[in-house]
């Protein structure tokens, strides 16, 4: 799959009517934000919606098929 590699690419790959909030989330937001902003945008819609509802799971307490490093740590590698 292939994603676009510029602001202006994910904004031209935007359906019409997303491209205002587009705009608005990537004008308003701190410049260490836009890249991961940049990034979840460049995503087809299907896995932004995947990841908003897994969000939404583990807002809810349910972290049904999620697993927890070993020793506690995140990130740990072993």
């Amino acid at each position: 799959m292939d994603l676009p590699g510029t602001l202006d690419g994910i904004r031209a790959s935007l359906p019409r009517e997303q491209r205002a909030a587009f705009d608005r989330e990537v004008g308003s937001a701190p410049l260490l934000d836009v890249p991961l902003i940049a990034a979840r945008w460049g995503l087809p819609q299907e896995a932004r919606d995947e990841d908003d509802a897994l969000a939404d799971q583990l807002r809810t307490g349910d972290f049904t098929g999620f697993t927890a490093p070993e020793d506690g740590r995140a990130g740990s590698g072993g």
